[in-house]
C-alpha cells in the first residue's frame, strides 16, 4: 500500500493531462465535435437554426476550452512540486480536480449529454479515490 500511496500521484497527473489535452482540443476545434453531444443536432443544424446561437456555443465551447487547460497547467504545477514533496495544502488543492469533474458531469446530465456525464462521473470518481489513497502521506506532514 505504501507504493500506492508513493505513486498514486501519476494517476492524478494523466488525468489533469486527459482535461489539459480536451481543453485544448475544445479551445483548438471550437463546438463541432461537441454540438451533437449537447444538442442532439450537427453543428450544421446548429448553425442553420441561427447563427447568433451558434457563434454563442463556439465561443463558449472555446472560453471552456481555454478554462481546462489553465485549469491542467495549474493543477499539473501544483503536482509536480507540492504535492510529490507531501505538502497538506496540496493535497486538498488537488481536491478541485474531481470536484470540478464531477459538477461538470452533472451539468452535463443536466442538459442530457449522457455520454460526457458518464465517463466524467467514472474519472472524478478515481481522481477522488486516487486523492483518498494518497492522504495518509499528508496527515502527518503539516503544510508549511
Amino acid at each position: 500500500m505504501s507504493w500506492l500511496r508513493r505513486n498514486a500521484w501519476w494517476g492524478l497527473l494523466a488525468i489533469v493531462a486527459l482535461n489539459a489535452a480536451v481543453g485544448l482540443l475544445s479551445l483548438v476545434s471550437g463546438v463541432w465535435y461537441q454540438a451533437e453531444d449537447v444538442t442532439g443536432t450537427s453543428i450544421d443544424e446548429v448553425i442553420a437554426d441561427g447563427a447568433s446561437g451558434a457563434r454563442l456555443a463556439e465561443f463558449g465551447t472555446r472560453m471552456d476550452g481555454l478554462h481546462l487547460l489553465a485549469l491542467g497547467v495549474v493543477l499539473g504545477a501544483v503536482l509536480l512540486v507540492p504535492f510529490r514533496r507531501n505538502q497538506a495544502w496540496a493535497w486538498w488543492a488537488m481536491w478541485i480536480l474531481p470536484g470540478s469533474i464531477l459538477a461538470t458531469s452533472a451539468l452535463h446530465a443536466a442538459f442530457g449529454a449522457t455520454g460526457p456525464a458518464i465517463s466524467g462521473t467514472i474519472v472524478g470518481g478515481l481522481a477522488a479515490a486516487i486523492l483518498l489513497v494518497s492522504r495518509q502521506r499528508f496527515v502527518s506532514h503539516p503544510a508549511v
